[in-house]
């Protein structure tokens, strides 16, 4: 499992509705890859809200009812609904712990939980809601290589911004 890194290869796709600005692998190696696995995430996925993967670790995959489900609620106003009882990503349950929907800074909307799993409390994932994706990342401090989740939690966030400036 420790064989999270560069090079390896994944499976990808270009946004739909989309041009394919670059090749299928770069859009992967880009940006799951050297963005996300490389900042510390033991898993990574982009989908659309529409529930279709863009790209994703191997191994990795979210649902496509959990990523309507999760775009939904973040563009909602309110994370009331996933307080109590937390919400599912990839098939793995999660406690809410943090979000934020409505931002009047402009902020990119997000969700964090820590895995509901016995054993597996320090997992912990972040969601955020961009233009037309959900950028998923789960870190493990197992295989973080030192990261810490608010390291990777800033880098997720400036991914996140620059897919939203980006028009994505």
């Amino acid at each position: 499992m420790v064989a999270f890194g560069v090079g390896l290869h994944r499976y990808a796709f270009h946004p739909p509705d989309r041009p394919c600005l670059f090749p299928i692998t770069t859009f992967r190696t880009q940006y799951i890859d050297d963005q996300l696995l490389a900042a510390g995430f033991s898993y990574a996925s982009i989908v659309g809200h529409d529930g279709t993967t863009w790209a994703c670790s191997p191994g990795y995959t979210v649902l496509p009812e959990e990523a309507k489900s999760l775009a939904s609620l973040l563009a909602s106003k309110s994370l009331d609904s996933i307080t109590g009882p937390g919400f599912s990503v990839a098939g793995q349950r999660y406690a809410f712990t943090r979000g934020e929907v409505d931002d009047d800074d402009g902020g990119v909307p997000f969700i964090q939980g820590r895995c509901k799993e016995e054993g597996k409390s320090t997992q912990g994932i972040i969601v955020m809601r961009t233009t037309g994706a959900l950028l998923v990342g789960v870190h493990d401090p197992a295989y973080a290589n030192g990261a810490t989740f608010g390291k990777v939690n800033t880098d997720i966030g400036r991914l996140a911004d620059y897919f939203v400036e980006s028009g994505f």
